[in-house]
Order: C-alpha cells, then structure tokens, then sequence
C-alpha cells in the first residue's frame, strides 16, 4: 500500500514498523476467545497520516473475494473472476487516527456496459462506545452507460436516500462526515467494491484512496512525509499550464464547470488535449445534477492513463501549502476547492485580492505554482473564472488563498510511475460531414455520417460541441446557431476563412463525434 508516506519513498514501511513494534512491546495483548457463533475478526492494521492509497496487488490480495480476482495491471487491479457477471471486494479493517471526514476516491477502467459501485464504512462514536455504520455509497461510476440492477439505463451518478445515511454517518455527495454533536469520530473503516460486468466484459479498479480529516482542537492528522522531504519554503516554481476560461464555453453550462476547466487545464499540461466541454459531459453527476462532484472529476480524470485521487492537505513546519508544493516540485499541477470575496466587496466569504469575480461560495481552481515579490509569497494560479482565456494565469497573495482554501481539499493528478494499460476513455466515433445542397442564405447544410448512416445533430440528440480551426484551440459550435429549420444538419457560415475546421461532438450517452471540414 502507498499510503500515507509522500516523496520518493512514498511506501507503506513506516505504518508497518509502527504495527511491528508496537506488536513487538506488547505481545499479551493478544485477542480473547472469540464469542461462540461470531465470526472473529482480524485484528484492524494501523495507518498513519491521513491519506491512504491502495494501488499494489498485495493490497488487494488481503480482504475478501466474492467473484473478483487480482490481476497484474500496473502495480496490480480488482476484477471479475472469468464468467461473472458481478463480485465484491471488501477490504480488510483499517484504524486510524481519529477523524470526523472521509473521501473514498478511485481510478478504475469500465468498458462498455460495465460499471463499478464503491462503498465504505466507518467505526465512530465517542471514547470507547463506537459502533459500526451500515455500508454507505460513493455512487455508480462508469465511463459509459449501463444498466443498473433495477433494469433502468443510465449513466453514472452518486447515490441517495438510505444508501448514504445512517444514525452513524452520512455521505453528503463526494464526502463522507460522522453524525453528532459531542465530538463524535470514526478510528476505523472499511471499504468494499461492487464490479458488474456485461457481455463478458469486466471493469478493473487499479487503486481506491482513503482521505481523513478531523477539525476538533488537537486532533488535527497530519500528512506523512519521509525525513529526507525537501525544504520548499521559498518554492518559485511556475508550470507552463494552458489557460481556459469557462465562461469561454458552451453558455447553458459555462457557469458550472469551474472543476471540469480545470481538470481540462492539468490534463492539457500533461500533454492530453481536452476541452473543458468534453471534461464536462466526462466528470458530470448524472443523479445529483452537478459538475463538481470531486470523486467524478479524478475519476474521470484518471480513464486518461493518469494516476488521480482526492486529497485533504495538512501543514507542515508551518506551511499550509507545503502539500501542494511537493506536487507542484514534482511537476503536476494541483486542483483546490475554495471560496472568496473581492477585498471591496461585502460578502461572508475570505478577501483575496486580484481575483476575477466578485464572490464565490464554492470553486475550483488550479494551482500552478508559487512565487515570491518584494517579499510576499503568492500562489501562481489558473482561475477559470476570468473572462477571458488571456485573464485566467493569475497571482493571489499566500496568506489570504490559504483562508480562502475550503478544507484544505486537493485533486492530485499526475502520471503513473510505471507503464500501464492504454487509456480507457471510449475513443472517438470517427465521422464525415457530406455537403447538401449550394449555400441557402448564408449557409452551407452538412449532413454527418458513420459508415452512411445519418447522424441527428439537433440538441434532442447531442448536449453540446465545440470546433477547433487549423488545430488551434477549440471553441464552443453553440447549437442554438444550428437551430435553424432543419437542425438535424449542420450549419455553416459560408463567409468563414478558408482552412480545416474539425468538429466535436457530445451526445446524450457520452459518445464523442469527430468530423472535419476543409472550407
């Protein structure tokens, strides 16, 4: 397990040393005999920090298999035995420190029709009277649409009602928080994988993250760093990541997709070209309606071949950034959760000066590195709620963003340290668009077409579409424009520059259309 330790040793030793000695010192305390008719339980393995990754083939060897088997992708995955259609994976208990919010996060590979659930529990109350929580749902994640076990088709979504509420916890979307008033905490947990395949297809989760938090005097978990971790107090580091502003996109959308943009912007800086449009459809909550469902956005993220997860940062010697300053030093971009206010503006939010709005109770935005002028610390940032692409690179002082930082939250994104399976992103539907008819009023009429099999292009078919001109950057082919009389066509101005406009577009079960045309 690569959990708690970041830095070029990020492995599981030091939590296992901890377990050997304290095995070691206190060897009496060995369990009882168990209860006649109870199952006994191993005892829970300690880990340290509060970040946990579970991505080798040794940590999904340990817990239970129900039709599911490890397999030797990348450092090692979860997936259905040969000929089952759906198996469990539960993971041994954990203990940890005391926390009152967890993230369960994943990076899984869904083919068509397959599709996974995630779920977790967590051992909380007060002092020695703790009990179980029932098993509570992160969702229904998939790349593509399936059908679920009601019968219903549909496309990934979190979960609601008694899925995700208990008397002990409730997961509110993308986190989970302990219930009570009286300093109520969870020391324990575990969580479990539910693969369903279809037509002999089978998913495969190639890592599960576990993040804590606790926010009661004292009991803050800080991240675990080797001893050797670099002194980055004086960082001046500034990755050359594209800028997207999201108010640039598809208007019925482009207020909400603040995540979207900037996961669009990271991927863009490792080297994968998606527009913020396509990471739109991509990371989008189907059941709760929303764009920024965080496990959605590195979920998605990861389908590109990228290492992801969600993260809670911690100080260290001080630094409220030092956790996003290794990312940055290691040269992957960072995506953080905030809220913020003008300096002159009256609102119950942090004040950061230079920032592009004038208040927001909730955003996301992507770090990209830090600097240091006239002797103040500022954090170099792609906020994509400035208007323009050219407005999105931006400075805000260290001090203030750290206040505007809500719960120290973080999208990690980067690559994985070895080669692993391509992509699992469902590639694009290669099409032509066939001129129909001479230019009417202004316009030429395409038809597009898959292997001579018209495609609808009206907006009861596709969300949205962006186009690109000679391979620059795309931008949003707004529909509405479309819409004329016959909008199951495209329709394009005739007066445009000559060149090569390829097209893009995203229909209603997440298939991307590709067509081009050479005006």
């Amino acid at each position: 397990m690569r959990a708690a330790l970041r830095g070029p040793s990020e492995r599981f030793l030091a939590g296992f040393m901890i377990f050997l000695l304290l095995f070691t010192l206190f060897p009496a305390c060995s369990p009882g005999a168990p209860v006649p008719g109870e199952p006994r339980e191993e005892p829970p393995v300690y880990l340290p920090g509060n970040l946990f990754l579970f991505t080798e083939a040794e940590d999904f060897e340990k817990g239970e298999h129900d039709n599911t088997e490890v397999i030797p992708l990348g450092n090692g995955a979860v997936t259905l035995k040969e000929g089952a259609s759906k198996g469990t994976y539960t993971s041994p208990v954990f203990s940890t420190d005391p926390f009152e919010y967890m993230i369960l996060s994943w990076n899984a590979d869904t083919p068509n029709g397959t599709y996974i659930e995630i779920e977790g529990r967590v051992y909380a109350g007060v002092d020695d009277n703790r009990q179980w929580s029932n098993w509570l749902s992160w969702g229904s994640w998939s790349t593509t649409p399936f059908t679920d076990e009601t019968g219903r088709t549909r496309l990934a979504g979190s979960a609601s009602g008694s899925k995700v509420d208990d008397a002990i916890a409730h997961v509110d979307i993308d986190e989970l928080y302990v219930k009570g008033s009286s300093g109520e905490t969870a020391d324990r947990f575990q969580y479990r994988l539910i693969l369903h395949g279809f037509e002999g297809a089978a998913p495969k989760v190639a890592l599960v993250a576990g993040a804590i938090r606790n926010t009661l005097d004292g009991q803050q978990i800080a991240t675990v760093y080797p001893d050797n971790a670099p002194d980055l107090s004086r960082l001046d580091k500034d990755l050359d990541v594209p800028t997207y502003s999201q108010y640039q996109r598809y208007f019925k959308i482009a207020n909400s997709i603040c995540s979207p943009t900037s996961v669009a912007m990271a991927l863009g800086y490792h080297g994968v070209d998606v527009s913020p449009d396509e990471m739109a459809w991509s990371v989008r909550d189907y059941e709760a309606e929303l764009f920024g469902n965080w496990i959605f956005n590195t979920a998605a993220a990861a389908s590109y071949g990228f290492m992801t997860y969600v993260a809670y940062a911690s100080p260290k010697d001080g630094d409220p950034w030092y956790d996003v300053k290794h990312e940055i030093y290691e040269g992957n971009p960072v995506v953080v959760s905030v809220k913020y206010r003008k300096p002159n503006v009256q609102a119950n939010y942090p004040p950061v000066e230079n920032v592009p709005i004038d208040s927001t109770g909730g955003h996301l935005v992507l770090i990209r590195g830090f600097t240091w002028q006239d002797g103040r610390e500022y954090v170099i940032v792609n906020d994509s709620a400035a208007a323009k692409d050219s407005e999105v690179r931006r400075l805000y002082p260290a001090d203030q963003f750290a206040r505007a930082w809500v719960k120290n939250l973080m999208y990690v994104i980067k690559p994985h340290e070895q080669e692993i399976a391509e992509p699992c992103v469902q590639p694009y539907i290669q099409a032509r668009l066939v001129k129909v008819g001479e230019v009417t009023e202004g316009y030429q009429k395409f038809e597009m077409q898959v292997d001579g099999t018209p495609i609808d292009l009206s907006t009861n078919t596709m969300r949205s579409a962006v186009v690109s001109y000679n391979g620059q950057k795309t931008v949003p082919f707004n529909p509405r424009e479309a819409a004329l009389p016959e909008s199951n066509y495209l329709w394009f101005k005739a007066d445009q520059k000559p060149g090569k406009y390829t097209f893009w577009f995203f229909d209603m079960n997440r298939n991307t259309y590709t067509a081009e045309i050479v005006w």
